[in-house]
């Protein structure tokens, strides 16, 4: 994939490393030349100087061949007007925009702009976190009602199919993953201990499976 990103602070140049890693064409824009300091050793890519929104940087950015544009600066309004940008003058479909103020929300759903709103997701890992540590939270999504997790069962899973530990319109499992292979379940997968199953699972469901987890916090001295 051809993918532009705006803004070269930590999470920028992390996701800009990670996608160079696995084989993308990216290109990083930045106003601070020294921010492309950055970017890891193997980052293949290219760096352009300016402004996020700007056209002509966004044009040398490769923006017209883009297959997605990711606006990450610590900017809320910058990346709020370098999607529209995007969009609206090069017609990138696969755009998303970092979102720090919470108080900006409604504004972005207006504008229909599709964000991470950094602050609630990092609120709501540690929440979980500290809450539901059997969890290993991949996503949140930006509503904060889905999260996407892995669960390790434990022996009280023994017999059960996936279907006994799905919850109709809250919990759905994605995937299982045994003896170094991950399989895509049907509903009469029978699952043994130690499975790591992915699921989607709604705020409120988590409960109801702890029972067939490993517990995974650390024992009090």
């Amino acid at each position: 994939m051809r993918i532009v990103i705006a803004g070269c602070g930590r999470v920028g140049s992390d996701l800009a490393d990670t996608l160079s890693e696995e084989g993308h064409d990216v290109s990083v824009i930045d106003a601070d030349a020294d921010s492309f300091q950055m970017l890891g050793g193997t980052f293949n890519g290219t760096v352009h100087v300016g402004r996020a929104y700007d056209v002509q940087v966004l044009k040398e950015a490769g923006i017209e061949f883009a297959d997605a544009f990711v606006a990450v600066t610590n900017g809320d309004n910058a990346n709020a007007m370098a999607v529209q940008v995007a969009r609206s003058v090069f017609g990138v479909h696969e755009t998303i925009a970092r979102l720090d103020d919470p108080a900006r929300i409604e504004a972005y759903r207006a504008l229909d702009i599709r964000y991470v709103a950094a602050s609630r997701l990092t609120s709501r890992i540690l929440h979980e976190q500290i809450v539901d540590e059997e969890f290993d939270y991949h996503i949140t999504f930006s509503t904060g009602n889905v999260e996407v997790i892995d669960m390790v069962l434990n022996d009280k899973a023994t017999g059960l199919v996936v279907s006994d530990l799905e919850v109709r319109g809250q919990l759905r499992v994605a995937a299982v993953s045994r003896d170094d292979r991950t399989l895509v379940p049907d509903d009469d997968f029978k699952l043994k201990p130690g499975d790591v199953v992915t699921a989607a699972a709604k705020h409120g469901v988590l409960g109801r499976v702890k029972k067939y987890l490993v517990d995974e916090r650390p024992e009090l001295a």
